[in-house]
């Protein structure tokens, strides 16, 4: 599993902590949420969708979907900071640690 994998895992895993507190309704489709780099390198290093894809079957703003989001994740092992952008993006800082053990990685597998 690579880091935009495991950052999706927790994406959805904040999703449905939202759902069981009933802040988003059951039932949303997560299939369309992604965690990929952001188009420009100075946001950050991963971005989210989540927001976006689930505002309108969530029937909310997907500015305040997102900035609960975020809150959620700024508290994630191993994120740095948890920022909305535009129209309810979130865009992830990793902590430094989670990059030097991937080089690490690599170079242990050659």
């Amino acid at each position: 599993m690579n880091i935009y994998q495991q950052m999706r895992a927790r994406v959805l895993a904040a999703l449905e902590e939202m759902t069981a507190e009933g802040v988003l309704p059951a039932g949303l489709p997560f299939d369309a949420i992604t965690a990929e780099p952001p188009r420009d390198a100075s946001h950050g290093d991963i971005a989210t969708n989540a927001a976006m894809v689930l505002a309108k079957p969530a029937g909310k703003n997907p500015r305040e979907i997102a900035a609960l989001l975020a809150q959620k994740l700024a508290k994630v092992e191993d994120v740095s900071s948890a920022e909305v952008a535009g129209p309810g993006f979130i865009n992830l800082k990793v902590e430094d640690a989670v990059w030097q053990g991937l080089v690490r990685e690599i170079l242990r597998l050659g």
